[in-house]
């Protein structure tokens, strides 16, 4: 009990607890809007719903500035140990950068977990295409022991705060699984982020099936999307010099840096002088800009004070330079501009390959960067030339070609004879199991496999490539198909047991294609990658420009990227068509030149001029319509995001549109059915005319109680489904759905058994085997009381888990505040009072 006794007398007092079936496992002591949760060891016992410790721990991030949370002990020597961490994190201070090798997550993690995937579809439906630009995945931190670790997710706010977030599958962090060890780990993997001005949101397995419940959650953490910072960068390379064992350092740099060098690697070994060297050029520097800002990062604290020493013995460059540790400026560099250091020392330089100070390294464009090192040794094999000479940079796709920083693009446009036109559409893409159903016809994939033999095995030989599938099935067949024609392919998925050895094979050329589905699209480095194949057609900007950027890079020997866009037939409504993203609508070029450069970037052409022999085509423009419905409506609203943006449920939405009572702004044919589009002005005028309240994730406990407080009943239904649901609710605000229709059900029997009226004269009810018809009540059920509640996004539905869950922040106020029971006498009220009327 010592750190309770701690938190005591330092001024904390107890404001909440998390219990499970009378088990205290957590209370939550707080002082000045800093919030410490002591988890109890119980916490690792107790089979307790990590669904329900992930909507806890959100809801005190959401509350309180700062959330810290350590684990208690039984023993005496553990706590003591636990109080001096809390000092650690309360107290701040910088720390020294742990020296050991890391794994560099960024570029082994090549895709997102299928949980991962779940999250990125709930942030793209939250904030749209844009969203994702604002998302950095795989991010790198400095703990405080000094060591690497790694968040999912980050997003860094403009006002110097960042947020982290988790997914987390329960098999890999819920404390009765992971046990005492690991699980104090992984607090002070979540206390070194809110040390770092960061806070953590966390959301598991079970909680992302409930999308639209995520989506709401998403939109409530974060917020305005555009108070973040964009991440959306593309790698430029710095005019760069490594200087070995050479005697005039000092003039080689003036004289570089004037001829435009703008980074250099200095080698010398211990005790023979880099800090000199440092500053030294720093003077030189300072002559020509006497008014700027430099920056010298070192691993350790020894190391910033033996620089602030030397520097205080320079007055001037003491002025004008800082010296912080890498752990410390990997915490704040996202707050500064690109070119907000003029001058940029790197001392012990060859740690820059690791990810932390890489990610500094590439953020900031300084006017000239040195780094020095006594030994030129890569830790992980990593050449450190190309790491100082990297930096990101904000360019567009088409600016990055012209400045010759990715690869040139030629296109093929691969025409079938496939008709997608009454492929359905869910409102931001195909929807899969149809799409997949058209996709997969041997003629099609034939077709593609013979386009890569011909131009990419037989004509430009050894060049490696990715076909983008539709499906896992797809892939497989793929690969298949190319490997009957004599070409080198092989498919690859998540569950693939040798995915790993099938990449490095790809890495080290001894496999020529990989056919993939989602897997490959971000996060793997793969530059000598020369032909992309897109045989899964997809109208999401995000995804293709994902599939594309495999190809993007750079690589010796690589002329150009080969883009294969497979051009089915598409329905086309007017001037709007149906038809997905391709490279030339992605770069805006409606003119068609068989394996012509997109955009002319001059130099050698040597591969085309293979090509140019075969066909007279090769040299025609064509021209055509590049345009894709994302383009002419990425800023207008779907029924789905005008619902949200209204709180009613998109069902309601529809049946307005059906009873023409809302007129979208545009209508566009989709297979059998319609998409209705809705310019953002129309919200204001369709919320007035509707005579709905403004409503905001703030407001929507009041809403709910001033929904059931109004207690206007057609049929005795809401009241009876309130109080199944206060029957059969689990400890996390789930219910499942066959339950609470049985209990639903149980209601209304009882009153067939005791001969009372059932309700009113005109509802199905009074007739015992409407009742009893279990199909019947479930559509009765899910299409009257509970719609009701979904519409105002009370409730929500997943379908795949049959499951009925409430708000997070509506349950928290039923747990904490008793609603439970104000809820179901308010229900029991209106029944007496509702039957004493109807009879």
């Amino acid at each position: 009990m010592l750190v309770k006794q701690y938190l005591g007398e330092m001024g904390y007092t107890r404001k909440e607890k998390f219990t499970y079936e009378d088990i205290l496992l957590s209370e939550a002591y707080e002082k000045s809007g800093v919030l410490v949760v002591v988890d109890a060891v119980e916490i690792c016992c107790a089979p307790f719903s990590y669904k329900r410790y992930c909507q806890k721990q959100n809801e005190w991030v959401k509350k309180y500035k700062r959330v810290y949370r350590i684990l208690d002990s039984d023993d005496e020597k553990q706590q003591l140990k636990e109080i001096e961490t809390l000092k650690t994190f309360l107290n701040g201070g910088d720390v020294d950068y742990d020296t050991g090798k890391t794994m560099d997550r960024e570029k082994h993690s090549i895709d997102p977990s299928p949980l991962e995937y779940l999250f990125e579809e709930c942030f793209e439906r939250a904030y749209g295409a844009s969203g994702y630009k604002y998302l950095q995945r795989e991010y790198s931190i400095v703990l405080k022991n000094g060591k690497t670790a790694y968040i999912d997710y980050a997003l860094f706010n403009k006002d110097g705060t960042w947020i982290a977030i988790e997914e987390n599958g329960v098999s890999y962090h819920h404390p009765n699984i992971i046990g005492e060890k690991r699980y104090r780990k992984m607090l002070f993997k979540q206390n070194s982020v809110v040390e770092q001005d960061g806070i953590i949101y966390r959301w598991d397995t079970e909680s992302m099936q409930y999308k639209d419940r995520i989506v709401d959650e998403i939109l409530e953490f974060v917020g305005d999307i555009s108070k973040y910072h964009r991440q959306d960068y593309v790698k430029e390379q710095r005019e760069f010099k490594l200087y070995e064992h050479q005697e005039e350092y000092l003039y080689q740099l003036k004289n570089d840096r004037e001829a435009g060098v703008e980074s250099a690697l200095v080698v010398l070994p211990t005790g023979t002088g880099k800090t000199t060297v440092a500053i030294e050029d720093l003077r030189e520097f300072y002559v020509k800009n006497s008014d700027f800002r430099a920056l010298v990062l070192v691993p350790s604290l020894d190391l910033v004070n033996q620089w602030e020493e030397v520097l205080s013995q320079n007055a001037a460059l003491d002025t004008f330079t800082v010296v912080k540790t890498y752990a410390k400026a990997s915490r704040e560099y996202y707050n500064h501009e690109k070119d907000f250091y003029d001058y940029i020392v790197i001392d012990e330089a060859h740690h820059g390959a690791a990810p932390v100070i890489r990610k500094i390294l590439h953020h900031y464009k300084p006017k000239f960067l040195l780094g020095l090192t006594a030994t030129d040794e890569r830790l992980d094999e990593k050449k450190l030339e190309e790491v100082f000479g990297a930096y990101n940079t904000k360019l567009s796709l088409k600016e990055a070609i012209e400045k010759g920083i990715l690869a040139r693009i030629r296109a093929y446009r691969l025409e079938t004879n496939i008709d997608l036109s009454s492929v359905k559409f869910n409102g931001k893409d195909y929807i899969f199991s149809q799409l997949e159903k058209s996709i997969k016809i041997p003629s099609r994939n034939e077709l593609i496999a013979d386009v890569v033999k011909t131009y990419f095995c037989d004509r430009l030989k050894g060049k490696s490539g990715l076909v983008f599938c539709v499906s896992v099935a797809h892939a497989k067949e793929m690969a298949k198909i190319m490997r009957a024609r004599g070409i080198n392919a092989e498919s690859i998925d998540g569950k693939d047991k040798k995915r790993v050895e099938k990449i490095d094979k790809y890495m080290n050329k001894d496999i020529q294609f990989l056919c993939t589905c989602s897997l490959l699209t971000e996060g793997w480095d793969a530059p000598h990658t020369s032909v992309i194949v897109m045989a899964r057609p997809t109208l999401s900007k995000v995804l293709y420009t994902q599939q594309l950027g495999r190809g993007t890079r750079k690589c010796e020997g690589k002329e150009a990227l080969y883009v294969v866009d497979i051009v089915d037939n598409y329905g086309s409504y007017g001037s709007v068509s149906n038809r997905p993203w391709s490279v030339h609508s992605l770069l805006g070029i409606d003119t068609y030149k068989m394996f012509g450069d997109l955009i002319n970037t001059g130099g050698s052409t040597d591969e085309l001029v293979v090509l140019d022999t075969i066909h007279e085509s090769l040299v025609k423009l064509a021209p055509f319509d590049v345009f894709t419905m994302q383009q002419y409506y990425e800023d207008y609203l779907s029924t789905e995001e005008l619902a949200r943006a209204l709180f009613v449920s998109t069902g309601t939405v529809n049946n307005w549109i059906r009873k023409n009572q809302i007129e979208p702004s545009v209508t566009i044919p989709m297979g059998r059915g319609k998409l209705s589009l809705f310019h953002p002005d129309q919200v204001s005028k369709i919320r007035e005319e509707k005579n709905l309240k403004e409503h905001t994730e703030e407001t929507i406990v009041d809403d709910f109680w001033e929904f059931i407080e109004k207690g206007d009943y057609t049929f005795s239904y809401k009241m009876y489904f309130k109080l199944a649901f206060l029957d059969k609710v689990n400890e996390t605000g789930d219910v499942d759905v066959k339950e609470l229709l049985e209990r639903y059900i149980e209601y209304y029997e009882q009153r067939h058994l005791q001969g009372l009226q059932v309700d009113r004269e005109n509802s199905p009810y009074n007739d015992i085997d409407y009742v009893r018809d279990r199909k019947k009540m479930k559509t009765s059920m899910l299409s009257n009381p509970f719609e009701k509640f979904e519409r105002k996004r009370f409730l929500y539905h997943d379908k795949d888990l049959a499951k009925i869950a409430i708000h997070h922040r509506i349950w928290d106020d039923l747990v904490e505040n008793g609603g439970m029971e104000r809820l179901r006498r308010k229900m029991e009220e209106d029944l007496v009072g509702y039957y004493g009327d109807a009879e």
